[in-house]
């Protein structure tokens, strides 16, 4: 499940949105934040809005991130009410590059769309957003277009 779907090389959002994820990694640094991307896929991969998650590790929030699991399907349920989708996630890797670790592989879903800030000593920022199709298949960048 997934909606970035085959072929697919950008992600579009919004510049609120994408101002809300760099602000938010920069917040909860030296800890990671997490967020989750909700939009639209009828006329491409269209991010509205995110949701600002609290990170539930409390034991490694350093360098690892869990959403529960009611806030997820708290979401979902809004963002289908307003006939949109969770179409991924964010993240932020403080002092560490924005790309996935073995870890977001590993916990990662096929067709979600996955952005990473990487946030340096809590002021300098990158930003890049990943994806992959099948249980197998790596991440693949995807490029994030602001509109």
């Amino acid at each position: 499940m997934g909606f970035l779907g085959l072929g697919k090389k950008t992600l579009d959002i919004s510049q609120s949105a994408y101002d809300q994820i760099l602000e938010h990694a920069r917040d909860a640094y030296p800890h990671e934040c997490c967020g989750i991307l909700v939009g639209s896929t009828m006329q491409g991969t269209k991010v509205m809005y995110v949701h600002r998650a609290e990170n539930t590790n409390k034991e490694r929030a350093s360098d690892r991130y869990i959403i529960d699991p009611k806030e997820f399907f708290m979401i979902d349920r809004e963002a289908r009410m307003q006939s949109l989708d969770i179409l991924g996630f964010y993240h932020s890797h403080p002092d560490h590059p924005d790309k996935p670790s073995s870890t977001d592989r590993e916990w990662g879903q096929p067709g979600y769309s996955y952005i990473i800030v990487s946030v340096n000593k809590g002021k300098d920022t990158s930003i890049k957003c990943w994806s992959f199709e099948g249980e197998n298949d790596p991440f693949k960048e995807i490029k994030i277009k602001i509109i």
